[in-house]
């Protein structure tokens, strides 16, 4: 059992102002709220309901990441706490690209291919899934 100083936590938690890769992360989260909503806006498709949904599951998100950060860095997981916020940039990285994409903004060509490959392999893993899971229930 890991038994962790109110102090270092507390400590661990007024370091998170200064650490780069959350800085990066909350500007990424930010970006990715701001071209969702503009992209609803432009979309004609601004629905109240399924943008507090967005917003309710960004703050959920950086509430996890924030949280889970420091207790990760005082047991000595400071690689895994890393990776666990990068791997959330590049998923609202990710987000953004294509949020700037569908508003219009130019996006080189090389970064749609890469897209539409992730969009491809996307759809056939869940048909797939939906493929063995009507399987079963034939069964």
């Amino acid at each position: 059992m890991v038994i962790i100083d109110n102090l270092v936590l507390l400590s661990e938690f007024k370091n998170l102002v200064s650490n780069v890769y959350i800085q990066i992360f909350v500007w990424i989260v930010i970006a990715d709220i701001i071209t969702g909503i503009c992209k609803g806006i432009a979309g004609k498709e601004a629905n109240s309901t399924k943008g507090l949904m967005g917003v309710v599951k960004h703050l959920l998100v950086v509430a996890l990441v924030l949280i889970t950060y420091p207790y990760l860095k005082i047991m000595n997981f400071e690689g895994v706490a890393t990776a666990f916020v990068l791997s959330y940039i590049a998923v609202y990285g990710i987000s953004v690209i294509e949020n700037l994409g569908q508003l219009g903004v130019y996006v080189p060509d090389f970064v749609k291919d890469r897209f539409s490959k992730l969009k491809d392999s996307t759809e056939k893993q869940e048909s797939k899934k939906h493929n063995l899971g009507g399987e079963k229930d034939a069964e």
